[in-house]
């Protein structure tokens, strides 16, 4: 399986996630157009504030993914990131590794 991995910056907010957003769409178009199978990494390592912009930027992502037939994950989440996914009911939508 081809693995896309974007590094997600420190914030992702209503100043950045529409930037944000198309960075990585366009990280989708490349990785879906090797064909099904493909995944998406967003790589949270350096995040540590996602505003609902941020939120809604990740949620198109993986609709997107999903109906190219590929996988989107999210790694390295912080724990604060990850009470606020559980909070928002998006963790069972966006998944964690």
């Amino acid at each position: 399986m081809q693995e896309t991995i974007y590094r997600a910056p420190e914030r992702i907010d209503g100043n950045n996630a529409a930037a944000t957003q198309e960075a990585m769409l366009a990280l989708v178009a490349e990785a879906t157009a090797a064909g099904e199978g493909s995944m998406f990494v967003a790589d949270m390592t350096d995040t540590g504030y996602l505003s609902s912009a941020g939120l809604r930027a990740l949620t198109v992502v993986q609709k997107k993914m999903r109906a190219a037939k590929g996988s989107f994950v999210m790694r390295n989440v912080s724990d604060s990131l990850r009470d606020l996914l559980d909070v928002t009911g998006l963790s069972g939508y966006l998944p964690i590794e």
